[in-house]
Parts: structure tokens; sequence; C-alpha cells
């Protein structure tokens, strides 16, 4: 690994990241977000996205504050009992965080 020399694109940590936590297979951080996308259905997964696994915690950023409340209220147990089925996959926590650009890019409509 080499040493850090300032800001890191966030892909590229991430792939570290995933190197790291002993994910290392190909396409391991791609297998992540494919079982959150499952997990979590076309409604949600469109307005959300896998940033990292920080000591079996998946965190995933939210485009609005209702719907982050909305997961972390109502949705965080069985999508956490889900991803626990996964194989190869060992998640103990879910950690949502807002990111409102998110929705604007995905390009939703109401």
């Amino acid at each position: 690994m080499r040493a850090a020399r300032g800001p890191q694109r966030l892909g590229d940590a991430l792939s570290e990241l995933v190197a790291l936590k002993g994910l290392a297979r190909s396409g391991a951080a791609e297998q992540l977000s494919q079982a959150w996308q499952e997990v979590a259905g076309e409604r949600i997964a469109t307005e959300t996205r896998v940033v990292a696994v920080k000591n079996r915690s998946l965190e995933i950023e939210v485009a609005s504050a209702a719907l982050m409340y909305e997961l972390d209220s109502f949705h965080k147990s069985s999508l956490l009992a889900a991803l626990k089925k996964t194989p190869g996959l060992d998640i103990n926590r879910l950690k949502f965080r807002l990111k409102g650009s998110l929705g604007e890019s995905a390009g939703s409509s109401h």
C-alpha cells in the first residue's frame, strides 16, 4: 500500500478499503453494490449508493433526509437481515448518511 500524499479519489479509496477488509476478490465493490441493489429494491437503490465498508459496517449515502429517516426507522433491520444472508458478505451494521446531490444525479422525478 502506498503512503497517502493528499486527497485520494473515492473510487481508489473504496478499492483499497475493500482489499484491506478481505473482500479483495475480482469485482468485490461491484458485488457489494449489486447485493445492496437486490436487497434494497429499485425504488431505494436509485436514491442510495454504497460508499464504504468500515469495521463490518456498510455505509450508504442517501439522497434525501426523508428517505434516510424511512430507512433508519422502518427498513434497517430487514435490510441488514437480508444482507447477512448474502454469501461472502460479513456485514453486521448499516449506517446511512445524507448526500443531497445523489437524487439529482439519479434523475428522480415526482
